[in-house]
């Protein structure tokens, strides 16, 4: 009976933490930029053999409509071992500037190469994206618009996987969605910090008088949360979501299987160095609810008489989470995603474990490095 207490409990507070995020989801005004901004502002761009990305990402720079004379794109080119610096060498002569890591330097990864790129900028607002992302025309000027209209320090804004295709495609671009939803959610009700390194944009000022990523430069991943958390903890009130078409960041999801558990170990891993105790107590929660689920499935292979306790705890979950989900995917355009939602609701508990409890212990391999988790 005590077992069924705390389980009841369990499943009825994650209810209400999806019910919160819908509420202020629903909420989040959608933004959109009415005219030019003055602002000067720098991309920087982290790259890491992404030979076959880095034309697209680039040219959808230089298509942007922010003045020309107050936009300057940064690539940092973090030890390629392919073609990566050859082609961005080719956009020399329509701006695009080159800086390399050098094995000899001594430094390497991605906080590392951005913050070599951001020390060489001179832009006001720091703009960072991946090199595998494209934006749309409108990125950097309605991101630049808000900053101004808002005066943040720190903006998180939205990324999409494009064109899903296989199986794999579409568990990711609905895993995705619902963390993009509940990031936005999160920031709008100021209760977790929480982003994606595809999309970030924060004061250049803001970014060295925090220290810019001393403290968490022992950490291979963090390049987003973890300085999200230091901006916040310095600048309250003054951190923020974008949310608006015009400044969503679309990007590729994972290849194959193995690098897609490699991603999200690798994105799982930085969960202890948060400092807040509710990000912490959330991510355990999430972390429990999916846990029972699958303890349940392995119940109810062992004993066909647990079939049905999982079948009404499917019905739960998905009765749950499905509101939510809609309200999200009809921002970013893929309703038509929900019809595979309640069909991925196994695979994704097991996927949220196995990522959550390897991100705890595990190692993981990332652009042919590997990397483990700080203890």
């Amino acid at each position: 009976m005590a077992l069924f207490l705390i389980f009841c409990i369990l499943w009825g507070v994650y209810a209400i933490l999806i019910g919160v995020c819908l509420y202020h989801f629903a909420r989040i005004p959608k933004y959109d930029a009415a005219e030019k901004s003055s602002v000067s502002v720098s991309v920087v761009i982290a790259a890491r053999n992404e030979e076959t990305m880095i034309a697209a990402c680039i040219e959808s720079l230089l298509q942007q409509d922010h003045p020309k004379e107050l936009l300057e794109i940064i690539v940092v080119d973090d030890q390629s071992t392919d073609n990566t610096s050859n082609i961005i060498e080719r956009y020399a002569d329509r701006g695009v500037r080159l800086i390399r890591i050098h094995i000899e330097d001594n430094i390497h990864g991605k906080k590392a190469a951005i913050a070599k790129g951001i020390a060489a900028s001179v832009g006001e607002l720091i703009m960072v994206t991946d090199a595998d992302c494209v934006v749309g025309k409108k990125w950097v000027s309605t991101i630049a618009h808000y900053y101004q209209e808002k005066e943040s320090v720190f903006i998180a804004s939205p990324v999409q996987f494009h064109n899903p295709k296989t199986f794999l495609d579409l568990f990711q671009s609905l895993d995705f969605i619902s963390l993009q939803g509940i990031t936005a959610a999160g920031v709008h009700a100021d209760m977790l910090n929480m982003c994606n390194g595809a999309n970030l944009a924060y004061t250049k000022s803001a970014f060295e008088s925090v220290g810019a990523f001393d403290g968490i430069d022992t950490i291979a991943t963090g390049d987003d949360m973890l300085l999200m958390e230091k901006m916040s903890a310095a600048f309250p009130g003054k951190v923020h979501y974008c949310l608006s078409e015009d400044a969503i960041v679309e990007t590729a999801p994972a290849k194959g299987l193995r690098e897609f558990i490699h991603q999200r170990i690798r994105w799982a891993s930085k969960s202890t160095a948060y400092n807040s105790s509710f990000m912490k107590a959330t991510l355990l929660l999430v972390y429990m609810v999916n846990a029972s689920f699958v303890a349940m499935m392995i119940a109810a292979i062992i004993q066909l008489s647990y079939v049905y306790a999982l079948m009404i705890l499917w019905v739960v979950k998905t009765c749950i989470e499905i509101p939510f989900m809609l309200q999200v995917a009809t921002f970013y355009n893929s309703k038509k995603l929900i019809w595979w939602f309640p069909l991925m609701q196994p695979i994704h508990a097991v996927y949220t474990v196995v990522a959550g409890s390897f991100g705890w212990v595990g190692k993981y391999t990332w652009k042919e490095r590997k990397e483990k988790r700080e203890k």
